[in-house]
């Protein structure tokens, strides 16, 4: 089985979070409880693309390990997108971004259902694989950029 994302309204989302039992619990298991599915092990879900190693994504002096987590929260938590960054593209839904303001201006609707241009470092947080902390995007890219001024200091 492989992992779809879809769009909920922020109604929904709230009682997803509500049935979740903690916070590293994914949300499709909460899910699965709420409809009456019956519960399966994480191991049971098979991503292909993470089963072999793939260039890391890199932008701004950020470098992203392939097969980590992505989401984005817009609108307050309104629009809910997920996806993994693979062989060096943010992936959402199938489709390949090369920067993450792609993938946001892309993904993203306005209150009234129209296309929006996007700084996607406000918006996208990533997880490592193995790891359960989401970290902003935004804040890798502060300590990059921070990293950099450092060492042109001493250059």
């Amino acid at each position: 089985m492989s992992l779809k994302t879809i769009e909920i309204d922020f109604d929904i989302h709230k009682r997803i979070e509500a049935e979740r039992r903690s916070f590293d619990e994914p949300h499709y298991v909460a899910l699965r409880r709420l409809l009456g599915l019956p519960e399966i092990e994480p191991a049971e879900i098979v991503d292909e693309d993470l089963s072999r190693e793939g260039l890391p994504f890199v932008e701004d002096g950020v470098s992203v390990l392939h097969g980590s987590d992505a989401r984005m929260r817009y609108l307050r938590g309104t629009q809910l997108y997920e996806g993994k960054f693979l062989d060096g593209k943010l992936v959402v839904d199938g489709k390949a971004y090369p920067t993450l303001s792609a993938a946001a201006s892309d993904l993203a609707r306005t209150k009234d259902g129209k296309k929006t241009s996007l700084n996607g470092w406000l918006y996208w947080e990533v997880r490592a694989p193995g790891t359960a902390k989401w970290r902003a995007m935004k804040d890798l890219r502060e300590q990059a950029q921070h990293q950099l001024t450092n060492v042109k200091k001493w250059v």
